[in-house]
């Protein structure tokens, strides 16, 4: 009975994990305080700057820069041919596209997207109530589900500190973001985050 049951945990753990990361047989099972580590660091955060891959659900990769301010505070920077912005203001989050020039930036109320468990200064809700945690190796992975998304973010273990995540965007569609060159709690000016240049970039 006790090796059918470990079975059962060994399959269900398995299975949760995104096949976009490496498995093992080396399972760890969760442990009672990987969430108070997982909102430890997070909620310690109070600027991050890092290099990002995007890559999306056809395989497509674009990279870029990843600056986020607490509270509230987020811009992803596309690199070349992309040109793309993503900026938060206010409560939403803009989608500056050249592509979609003269149309205005798409947008979306922060809520509905996944940043939440970046720029939010408490986490308790967002996590405590609908996180659940798990343990593979030497890796931590956070899952948040609510009715507008849901989310799977990948931690380094020893010491914590994030690697990336998976969202499913508007579309349904599966979006893994991996960040290098992390830089934890240096001063950002706000002027990144201002949208005027963006608007006027758009234009033309």
């Amino acid at each position: 009975m006790q090796m059918q049951d470990f079975r059962k945990k060994f399959f269900r753990t398995i299975f949760s994990i995104s096949f976009i990361f490496l498995f093992s047989t080396n399972v760890v099972l969760p442990k009672n305080n990987t969430l108070k580590l997982i909102k430890d660091y997070l909620g310690d955060i109070r600027t991050l700057q890092a290099r990002f891959s995007q890559t999306d659900y056809m395989g497509e990769i674009m990279t870029g820069d990843l600056f986020l301010k607490k509270p509230g505070k987020i811009r992803f920077s596309y690199d070349p041919p992309n040109s793309l912005q993503i900026v938060s203001k206010q409560q939403a989050i803009l989608i500056f596209d050249p592509k979609n020039s003269g149309t205005g930036p798409l947008t979306y109320p922060l809520s509905y997207t996944s940043l939440g468990f970046l720029i939010k200064n408490d986490l308790s809700s967002l996590i405590g109530e609908n996180g659940e945690s798990f343990e593979l190796n030497d890796l931590i992975f956070l899952k948040i589900r609510n009715p507008q998304y849901q989310l799977r973010v990948e931690f380094n273990k020893n010491p914590v500190s994030i690697s990336g995540w998976e969202f499913n965007n508007q579309m349904g569609e599966m979006i893994k973001i991996r960040l290098k060159d992390i830089r934890k709690n240096n001063y950002i000016s706000d002027e990144i985050f201002k949208t005027e240049k963006d608007y006027e970039l758009f234009k033309k």
